[in-house]
């Protein structure tokens, strides 16, 4: 049976009142721990090389601007390796298909594109189309990446 447009605004106009909403401070909430989290792993992996001075980390203060959430700060963190830097730079929690995205940008310009899934793992996407298809972040998979995104 096909519902008016009455019976569905109706319907929803009752869902909304009911308290069934969606909590857009507690999705913020979750993709900054899950960014935090991400650069954790970052620095943790990174820490050999930190120790002998051959790449450098910082973090920059940027805002987001979403939908529903609004506005909010978070950083970019910003590798320095040599004459180059690789920033990963949060894009935003509402993504279709993910809980959240941080782009990996370095010299040669095309962003690699991290996303967060679900249960909080990050993962590298490898491809869109003709499905989504990912890999897990790891230490070899962010040496693949950080090899495709700085220059030779």
């Amino acid at each position: 049976m096909i519902q008016s447009l009455t019976e569905i605004f109706q319907r929803k106009h009752q869902q909304s009142a009911s308290g069934a909403g969606i909590d857009w401070d507690d999705r913020r909430n979750k993709y900054l721990a899950a960014v935090g989290d991400l650069y954790h792993q970052v620095e943790a992996l990174l820490a050999e090389a930190v120790a002998q001075q051959t790449v450098a980390i910082q973090q920059r203060a940027k805002e987001l601007s979403e939908n529903h959430i609004g506005t909010y700060k978070v950083d970019d963190l910003i590798l320095l390796v040599g004459d180059e830097q690789v920033r990963f730079s949060p894009v935003g929690r509402n993504i279709a298909g993910a809980s959240g995205r941080v782009d990996v940008l370095g010299e040669r310009g095309v962003p690699e594109v991290l996303i967060v899934q679900p249960d909080g793992r990050w993962s590298f996407v490898r491809s869109r189309q003709p499905t989504l298809v990912v890999v897990p972040f790891d230490e070899s998979s962010l040496a693949e990446v950080l090899k495709r995104v700085m220059r030779e």
